[in-house]
């Protein structure tokens, strides 16, 4: 693997200052890229950008439910870098309950945070990645938007996140088929079960964390620099025939049907 694969180029991620968002960002500037990334905290945001000690690394504060935060994050992207290569999409939260109980509220925030705000940023975005092409900065540019294993599975307690997510998903491979013939490759990560903050109700709960990992064939929690790499491996050249694909990173829950073990059983191991 070249370990500078993002030497020049120029990347935005939302959602960047914890987690998954937080990893990826490490991962792209530590190979090359410039990043530019977002998120509500500004202190967060600032300590990750002083950790990283570069020129090549940029925090805007921003709320991604925001259109004016977006437009603001984009336009500081131009005036700091003058291109753009790469997107990440990766901001968002869940929202855990009964159905009956959801508030309309609490969906609507969840929609507009985990799939609305994806549109926004990519509808910004894309007119610059097209810019870098056709001035002839780059032969191609890519953009990732992370779903989750909601996206392709359902789960009780989880209709707004399941629904957002699902259509982050699809959303994505419509941008595939429309901008691939540009050379901007579209792609979705969906991520199983990561330790994050996100995740923390569960990780922190010893018996449902350890129903979890009862339920992940590798048998644990997956990292966020895992789930990054599989971002930076969509994102770089060597995914380069790779469109509107859905890489899954969830320790391969969905490899099965959901049926019992059969040979437990019937005892036949």
């Amino acid at each position: 693997m070249n370990e500078r694969r993002f030497e020049g180029r120029v990347a935005v991620v939302t959602g960047g200052t914890t987690g998954i968002g937080r990893a990826t960002v490490e991962r792209l500037h530590a190979e090359g890229a410039s990043v530019i990334f977002c998120g509500r905290r500004q202190q967060v945001g600032d300590d990750l950008a002083a950790t990283l000690a570069s020129d090549r690394a940029v925090f805007v504060a921003a709320d991604v439910t925001v259109r004016n935060d977006l437009e603001h994050l984009y336009d500081t992207c131009q005036e700091r870098f003058g291109r753009l290569d790469v997107v990440v999409n990766n901001a968002g939260n869940v929202v855990v309950g009964p159905t009956l109980k959801l508030k309309p509220e609490q969906w609507r925030r969840t929609i507009a945070l985990n799939l609305d705000a994806v549109f926004d940023s990519c509808q910004l975005a894309l007119p610059q990645l097209q810019s870098t092409i056709n001035s002839g900065k780059a032969s191609g540019a890519s953009i990732v938007n992370v779903a989750s294993l909601d996206a392709v599975r359902g789960d009780r307690g989880f209709a707004a996140y399941n629904a957002a997510k699902a259509g982050v998903a699809n959303f994505t491979r419509s941008l595939a088929l429309e901008f691939g013939p540009e050379r901007i490759r579209s792609n979705t990560v969906s991520p199983g079960a990561v330790d994050t903050p996100l995740t923390t109700m569960t990780t922190s709960n010893p018996t449902a964390a350890a129903a979890f990992e009862s339920a992940i064939p590798l048998g644990r929690f997956g990292a966020p620099h895992e789930v990054a790499a599989a971002i930076a491996f969509l994102a770089a050249d060597e995914a380069s025939f790779i469109n509107g694909a859905n890489l899954l990173v969830d320790g391969g829950v969905t490899a099965g049907t959901g049926h019992p073990d059969v040979l437990a059983l019937f005892d036949m191991q």
